[in-house]
């Protein structure tokens, strides 16, 4: 480039110097032959060393196997932390929040609470006068194996080439470095066979007293007074409490059924077969780094082919995880994840053949094929939760390839 300024620079500036030397000393004589311009060397009428090319590369994916198993614990607390606070997978009771209606303190603790609620009109126990709240878990029968191919979708590649001057006939030989770039992608759901076991606590429940309007009667200081012994709620799932109400009067009152602080009963059910759904999930990429010799056959003045070679070593990076979700009779769905990730560096060769066509003397466009082979490794999760592992094996991938080539 600084020899291409220099040459043009000389060119424009020549002209001018040589006018004002002309009108300095006179015409030149007939015989005066300028001198060959300065700086136009070999090198600058030269062909291009070099080329860069910029383009996509298509591979087709991996193959993959898996096999596992897991567990799929509730996620809750049924039992209080340091505040009271209870979490079931159907529900939740939290502290008392009834406050004196004349004062607006709190008031004094009876055992019971106002702040509570349950998901599912199921859970209404009529023979213990209470509510049931659950807690769900589950484990995975076997290890289900499975096996499928990823994704590898569209990447991008960069490839460097050198002429030598190497030639045989018409054919010239160029030494290549490339690096490219893929995607990997999986993900498969299914349905495998499992145990639930359910926890079952047991709450009594104490309704407010109701006058003959059915409006919560209240005791001296206002405060709604409730029954004292345990009854069924008559409150409608999904229920959150507390709650209030406009009595016969238009006045704003409390109608919040009482929830009682311990369980009066728990037990444990013995495990029933379930379903479990099982989400595998792989995703990563991999860095391709090629090197080898490329062989270019011209066809005509503006197409030619080529065909290039070599060793190769992939770079690849991926994130394991496994989704094991349960679906209970009340409440949400469970779920737990497991996951693990894992880079590596393995051997692998590529060949890639091609069509050029020339659109300038300094800029191509390609299309070809690309084959690439490489080994495998295996990824492992082990975590409380689960123990899962999958095979990656690239084997023998196919594909296509194609951009933009500058020279230089």
């Amino acid at each position: 480039m600084n020899k291409l300024f220099a040459c043009l620079a000389l060119a424009f500036v020549a002209p001018i110097f040589g006018s004002l030397y002309a009108q300095d000393e006179g015409p030149a004589p007939d015989q005066y032959e300028p001198p060959p311009p300065v700086g136009m060397d070999v090198d600058y009428l030269a062909p291009a060393k070099q080329k860069l090319s910029i383009g996509f590369r298509v591979l087709s994916g991996p193959k993959v196997r898996f096999s596992g198993s897991g567990i799929i614990p509730s996620g809750v607390n049924p039992s209080p932390d340091p505040t009271g606070i209870r979490r079931y997978n159907d529900g939740f009771i939290d502290p008392d929040a009834r406050t004196d209606a004349t004062t607006g303190a709190a008031l004094p603790a009876d055992g019971r609470t106002n702040t509570w609620s349950y998901t599912n009109a199921t859970q209404v126990d009529a023979t213990n006068n209470g509510v049931d709240m659950h807690t769900y878990s589950g484990t995975i029968n076997g290890t289900n194996g499975g096996r499928g191919r990823a994704s590898s979708g569209t990447g991008f590649e960069l490839t460097f080439e050198r002429d030598f001057g190497w030639h045989l006939g018409r054919i010239q030989f160029d030494i290549i470095g490339g690096l490219g770039m893929n995607k990997i992608s999986y993900s498969r759901t299914t349905s495998v066979a499992g145990m639930m076991t359910t926890l079952t606590d047991v709450y009594n429940t104490y309704d407010p007293i109701l006058d003959g309007n059915g409006d919560p009667v209240p005791d001296g200081n206002g405060n709604t007074t409730y029954n004292s012994t345990p009854n069924t709620t008559t409150t409608t799932a999904p229920y959150s409490g507390p709650s209030s109400a406009t009595s016969s009067t238009g006045a704003t009152v409390n109608n919040t059924t009482l929830l009682g602080l311990q369980p009066v009963s728990d037990t444990a059910a013995a495990p029933q077969p379930t379903l479990v759904s099982e989400k595998w999930n792989i995703n990563g990429a991999y860095f391709t780094l090629r090197g080898g010799a490329e062989m270019i056959v011209p066809i005509t003045e503006k197409f030619s082919a080529s065909m290039s070679g070599g060793p190769a070593l992939v770079y690849v990076g991926t994130t394991f995880s496994v989704d094991q979700t349960i679906t209970p009779p009340t409440g949400s769905p469970i779920t737990s994840t497991v996951s693990d990730q894992y880079s590596t560096v393995l051997p692998a060769y590529f060949a890639d053949a091609n069509i050029d066509y020339s659109f300038t003397d300094t800029t191509d466009v390609y299309l070809g094929a690309v084959f690439q082979s490489t080994t495998g490794y295996n990824q492992a999760i082990h975590e409380p939760n689960g123990n899962y592992t999958d095979r990656i094996d690239f084997g023998n991938q196919e594909g296509v390839r194609g951009g933009i080539s500058f020279k230089f």
